[in-house]
């Protein structure tokens, strides 16, 4: 009875005549038609369609997986067998040489020995128990195929693939980590033990005496570290108080402010009225910011920020492009610095190289300061002549800086560019045919 249940479909009590691809089911005819498989997602076979279709696909599992994964367990249990003799030949060698000597020595051997034997054994049953899973597998499946019963296959077709799946995922150890080489040698290695202990003592002796003495030296290298470090130190603290000076100026300068009424932007005063945002604004009103508001942000008593105008630092800038330095300005500081570098023997290329972390030929304006002040000694003026001479917009390029050192002609042409940059030569008067 249940036999017969089998063979007929559950909806519509008719004989399976079907195969839903998509739903991995066999079906009858009025599946088709009357549902559930008579939408266009289903896709349809019939029996002996799907029957060829999953026997094909679980042969050639089996012939390009399978089998030669089976291959590659017989051939690793061959070496297991082979290193297993493998072992026992050298075991035996060693069990002749200790026989005469302490019970202790062999019996220790036979533990080891025996723990290696049970570890691959073990490995050996492991890989035998997939060795018998895929022969049933294979047994299985060729007992289904000559039945040529289509629904019996297609039922199970499901689990012979999972099976097969699951065969082929699971790993298996490939390698021989027990080798008969690090069987102990107890006896052997006593003997050499013996030998050399004597040597051994003599040149701990020898070892002690260079060590104390090496401990004396130090003392000495270890207080000169000392020193250097600490100086390094204070450099390094330096360094960072002037980062922190000058990121405290850049931060100023992006602090932003309302455009009518010159606050702060903070926590009190964002969702605070602006007193002075009205519609009578005067036309002449420039307002505090770079940005300026649009006409639908005028009058509605909010506030509106931008980045304040920085116009007490523009007559500064512009005061200092018209005050130049001069290439024999310049070269009087190159021959100061030449001097300096070999009075003091000072590599300073190596000591712009040391501060540049990108190795990218450059140095903040920062670090050249302390460069200049801390191993050549040059005076604040000296050092913004040279970095206002070399037109430097924020880091600066150390290799220009050696090859102002070695040449004028170098020094003269970037005056001259300087010179066309910042004051440009006067417009002609117009000639009575141009007007």
């Amino acid at each position: 009875m249940s036999n017969l249940n089998q063979n007929h479909c559950v909806h519509h009590n008719r004989e399976l005549t079907y195969f839903c691809e998509s739903c991995e089911e066999p079906i009858c005819k009025l599946c088709t038609t009357l549902g559930p498989h008579n939408y266009t997602l289903h896709r349809i076979n019939s029996l002996q369609e799907a029957f060829k279709m999953r026997v094909e696909h679980i042969k050639q599992e089996i012939l390009h997986n399978i089998l030669p994964k089976r291959d590659e367990i017989f051939a690793q249990i061959n070496r297991i067998e082979y290193r297993i003799q493998e072992i026992k030949y050298v075991k035996n060698i060693i069990e002749r040489d200790c026989r005469a000597e302490m019970n202790g020595i062999e019996d220790r051997l036979n533990q080891a020995e025996s723990m290696k034997q049970t570890i691959l054994q073990h490995q050996i049953s492991v890989i035998q128990q997939d060795l018998d899973e895929m022969n049933d597998l294979a047994i299985q499946f060729f007992n289904l195929t000559k039945k040529n019963d289509y629904l019996e296959f297609l039922f199970d077709s499901q689990s012979l693939l999972d099976r097969i799946e699951f065969l082929i995922a699971k790993p298996y150890n490939k390698g021989l980590d027990e080798i008969p080489d690090d069987l102990p040698r107890e006896l052997t290695d006593l003997r050499l033990l013996f030998g050399k202990m004597e040597g051994q003592q003599q040149l701990l002796e020898i070892l002690n005496e260079i060590i104390w003495r090496m401990i004396n030296e130090r003392k000495h290298e270890e207080e000169l570290s000392q020193q250097i470090l600490n100086r390094h130190s204070e450099n390094e603290i330096k360094e960072w108080q002037k980062l922190v000076e000058f990121f405290t100026e850049q931060l100023k300068e992006s602090e932003m402010i309302c455009y009518f009424c010159n606050e702060p932007l903070d926590i009190k005063t964002i969702n605070k009225k602006c007193k002075k945002n009205k519609d009578d604004i005067p036309d002449n009103f420039i307002g505090y910011t770079v940005e300026k508001p649009t006409d639908q942000q005028i009058g509605t008593k909010r506030h509106f920020y931008g980045h304040a105008v920085i116009q007490a630092k523009m007559p500064k800038l512009q005061e200092e492009k018209k005050k130049l330095p001069s290439a024999v300005i310049i070269e009087g500081i190159m021959s100061k610095i030449k001097v300096r570098m070999q009075d003091k023997q000072v590599k300073l290329l190596e000591i712009f190289q040391e501060h540049d972390n990108d190795k990218n030929g450059y140095v903040n304006e920062i670090i050249f300061n302390y460069i200049m002040q801390e191993h050549l000694q040059l005076i604040d003026e000296e050092i913004e002549n040279i970095v206002m001479f070399m037109d430097c917009k924020s880091d600066i390029n150390y290799n220009i800086f050696f090859n102002m050192l070695k040449s004028s002609n170098l020094i003269q042409k970037m005056e001259s560019d300087l010179i066309q940059k910042y004051r440009p030569p006067k417009s002609k008067k117009r000639t009575p045919s141009q007007n």
